[in-house]
This record gives structure tokens, C-alpha cells and sequence, in this order.
């Protein structure tokens, strides 16, 4: 993980090796986060397929992740502990990853954060659609859509 990122991007760093083993063995970690858009990277090798490329599976988890860790820290930024889930994902695979896995996140319009986070000061849960990009030689390699939602705020459980 590059040393320049926000602070807020370490958090994720921390979540990921606390929380989500499967992560951690593929060794996922924060490429860049601007705000907007979340970039993680995972080392080819250990994805690796019979065919010397990514694992499909491998590609979905990067690709989900680089969604769910731009909702987590979206959350933490504006002030809360987010307990998040996955309500639905879909992924279009284009090309074959036969290098690091690189998926970034693309960026929602500003619109759908603040109606993301309105809903869930209004009803206490919220719902926001997000997309991500696996990226390959400079090309798209897959493309995934999902739903995520933000369920509870932790620190109000406690």
C-alpha cells in the first residue's frame, strides 16, 4: 500500500487483515482512494489458474471489494462504523487477467452518496449501486455491478 494515501485508507488496510482472511491470502491491498474512486491491487500468483491467468472467482472478490471498500470508506469518512453487505453482484468477463489483478471502483455521482447517506440517517439502513473495472494492459478485463447496502452503524450497537 502506497504510504501517500489518506489516512481513511489504512482503516480499510486494518478491516481487510482483521476481518476478511480470504482477502489477506490474496493479498488485496489499497492502490489508490481519492474520495471518489477506490483502486486495489492482488498479485497474479496466488489466483493463478491452470491456465496461468486469474481465477474468475479471484477476479469477483477484487472486483466486489473495490466496491464494498469505497462504501466502508465513504461511511468512516462521514462518521460511521458501517456494517455493509452485498444485496446483489454481477460481473462481465471480457479478457483474460494474466498479471496482477488491478480493480478500481467507479466513481457515483455525488447525488447518490448523499441520498445513500440521508436514507440511512432517515431510516437507519440505505442502499447504493456501484460499479468497478478490472483493468489489464490498459484494456477492461471484466466489469462488475452491484448493490451494496449499508445495514447498521456499529457504534450505535454498542
Amino acid at each position: 500500500m502506497s504510504t501517500d494515501l489518506p489516512a481513511v485508507a489504512h482503516k480499510l488496510t486494518e478491516f481487510v487483515q482483521t476481518y476478511l482472511p480470504t482477502a489477506v491470502h490474496m493479498q488485496i491491498a489499497v492502490d489508490a482512494y481519492d474520495g471518489k474512486s477506490l483502486r486495489l491491487t492482488a498479485p497474479l500468483a496466488p489466483s493463478i489458474n491452470d491456465k496461468q491467468t486469474a481465477f474468475g472467482g479471484s477476479i469477483y472478490v477484487v472486483a466486489v471489494m473495490a466496491c464494498w471498500g469505497m462504501v466502508y470508506l465513504r461511511c468512516v469518512e462521514y462518521g460511521i462504523d458501517p456494517d455493509i453487505v452485498v444485496a446483489k453482484g454481477e460481473i462481465e468477463y471480457s479478457a483474460p487477467v494474466n498479471g496482477d489483478i488491478v480493480a478500481q471502483s467507479v466513481a457515483a455521482d455525488e447525488a447518490d452518496w448523499t441520498q445513500f447517506f440521508a436514507d440511512f440517517e432517515d431510516r437507519g439502513k440505505a442502499k447504493i449501486p456501484l460499479s468497478s473495472e478490472v483493468i489489464i494492459n490498459g484494456g477492461v478485463a471484466a466489469r462488475f455491478k452491484g448493490l451494496y447496502a449499508l445495514v447498521a452503524d456499529k457504534q450505535a450497537k454498542t
